[in-house]
């Protein structure tokens, strides 16, 4: 009889069955919670805005009315010879704050400026009109706040007398007022400033027509006149209702007060999270509860499924055995069967591929390399001889001399990169003497070519290994001394060869930069990739380990019973 078995949408639908309900309750509790707090929530980042604000106001206003104070002191300027002006005036180019510095004489003609460019110079020139004739008589250190150019401008004063007490004429510093520069932490939000009279000096929105306007008797200004500081919900200048936050700026006696929209705070879903969180815990009780009765039915074909999946992550590819559970699962168990089953069947061709390639590749480097030696070899020595009696039983010439010299050591050079070349591409003492006589020539060899420091420790008595395993094991040593010389900039280097528990270790030690993670999982490191492929066909291990700073550390393990039966 054909067992039923239940797609995974359909244990899901009951789930959000048994969870629905409860959810719109709690989300309409929520809701009704939210109202009550977003309200405080909103009036507490006005009031943490409009002090941020204040202070921002209070430290700009402070450092200008230094640098005005400091610049009045100064003896070209209260000396002023009426044609040479100060040459710290251009310090405005420095600070961004500030637009331009001026200096008129007590008759109030302007005799110098900063000199600004772009829009500072736009702006400059704006405010000069504006501002008319400058006579001492203005008041100091009180900001003159205007809307130029789309952009507020706050002008600053400082009388100039001389030496003698007599009046030289005014210092006037135009600074950006950039009061609602700063991003509101809130959408929507309104800052506006005023005097102690209820004078309207700045606002961030609709400044037209109320800049300059006496807003005394509107609601939101009684409260923040009459207090300090604090939070109100009010109605604005345009009749708005706002949560508010009101704080003063002592130091030239404004009040500054933001607000934020009603209606935009009853929109907020932030404190919804938080008040979520109790709710939360009782639909997790509730989607628990479901839950264990659901995972009856899917938690022992999923774990079967994933213990599988944990087995072929380690290549142990084994097959998994579902006859439960959701439909899906029951296809994902066939479909995962018969990847693992072409994944093992293709590692195996691989591997074995991997074996006749490298198998191939050492035999027609023994074979290219005895060619070069005997044939090659031979013939340059026979030339060589030829040569010589060529010379012996020709007309001596003197002339000729440097040519049968040149001839002579061209034919030896020709020889030993002959040589050479034969004995990179399969060293005859490998043949001849042993894998660890090998080992140790290539050492010498290293030492000579590199002038890297090489340490070489191999015991007295190894166990013999074939001649297609030793060819194996001195690839990857000779690779991995390359990889030492190409890229680690090392000045010494270590060569451990012992024999423990049963296995062959090679360790190549360096003192270089060491490699990192990245280099060592890159797919075109194809020399660290040849070294671990061969290890694994001979049925060991290659671990490669870099320390930043202190070297790389190549540690080759193979069992001793295979360098007797390799096939490589």
């Amino acid at each position: 009889m054909r067992r039923w078995n239940w797609s995974i949408r359909a244990w899901l639908l009951g789930l959000g069955a048994a969870v629905a309900l409860p959810l719109l309750l709690l989300l309409t509790w929520m809701f009704v919670l939210e109202l009550r707090r977003e309200r405080g929530e909103a009036r507490d980042i006005a009031l943490r805005f409009a002090k941020a604000t204040a202070a921002q106001i209070t430290s700009q206003h402070a450092t200008s009315v230094v640098l005005l104070q400091q610049m009045a002191r100064r003896p070209a300027i209260r000396d002023f010879d009426g044609v040479t002006c100060d040459s710290l005036f251009p310090v405005v180019d420095f600070f961004p704050q500030w637009s331009d510095l001026l200096f008129y004489d007590r008759t109030g003609r302007l005799v110098c400026s900063a000199n600004p460019r772009g829009e500072d110079a736009l702006l400059s020139k704006a405010a000069q009109q504006s501002m008319g004739v400058i006579h001492g008589d203005r008041r100091s250190h009180q900001p003159d706040v205007r809307l130029m150019r789309g952009r507020w401008i706050s002008i600053i004063t400082e009388p100039v007398v001389s030496n003698g007490g007599t009046a030289r004429g005014t210092l006037v510093l135009l600074q950006w007022f950039d009061f609602d520069r700063t991003e509101a932490p809130l959408p929507n939000t309104v800052i506006t400033i005023l005097d102690r009279d209820g004078n309207v000096i700045a606002r961030s929105v609709g400044a037209q027509g109320r800049v300059g306007r006496n807003v005394g008797n509107a609601e939101v200004a009684k409260i923040a006149l009459r207090e300090r500081e604090g939070v109100a919900e009010a109605r604005g200048l345009d009749g708005v209702s706002r949560q508010y936050g009101f704080t003063r700026v002592p130091a030239l006696q404004w009040t500054v007060y933001v607000g934020v929209p009603t209606a935009d705070v009853m929109a907020g879903v932030r404190q919804m999270y938080l008040a979520g969180a109790g709710g939360g815990a009782l639909i997790i009780l509730m989607i628990i509860a479901v839950a264990l009765l659901l995972s009856r039915r899917i938690e022992k074909p999923v774990a079967a499924l994933a213990q599988a999946a944990e087995s072929a992550a380690d290549a142990d590819y084994g097959r998994v055995e579902v006859t439960g559970g959701p439909t899906e699962i029951v296809r994902l168990s066939a479909a995962f069967n018969e990847m693992v089953e072409r994944r093992s069947e293709s590692e195996r061709n691989l591997k074995a591929l991997s074996e006749r390639l490298l198998t191939v590749q050492e035999q027609e480097r023994m074979r290219v390399s005895r060619e070069i030696h005997d044939d090659l070899g031979q013939a340059l020595t026979a030339l060589k001889m030829d040569v010589i009696g060529f010379i012996e039983k020709s007309r001596h010439s003197p002339e000729l001399a440097p040519m049968v010299e040149r001839i002579l050591r061209t034919i030896d050079s020709t020889v030993t990169s002959v040589q050479r070349i034969s004995s990179e591409l399969r060293p005859s003492v490998l043949d001849d003497l042993g894998l660890f006589a090998a080992i140790e020539w290539e050492a010498r060899l290293f030492e000579e070519r590199t002038g890297i420091e090489c340490e070489l420790s191999v015991p007295d008595e190894m166990p013999d290994t074939d001649p297609v395993s030793s060819a194996a094991i001195y690839r990857m040593f000779q690779e991995a001394m390359t990889n030492v010389a190409r890229h680690s900039n090392a000045s010494r280097v270590e060569v451990r060869v012992r024999e423990r528990s049963g296995e062959l270790l090679l360790e190549v030690r360096d003192d270089g930069r060491g490699i990192v993670s990245e280099e060592i999982a890159n797919p075109s490191s194809l020399g660290l990739a040849g070294i671990r492929e061969r290890a694994d066909i001979l049925g060991g291990t290659a671990l490669i380990e870099g320390v930043p700073g202190r070297g790389t550390i190549v540690s080759i393990r193979i069992p001793l019973s295979a360098l007797t039966e390799s096939d490589v």
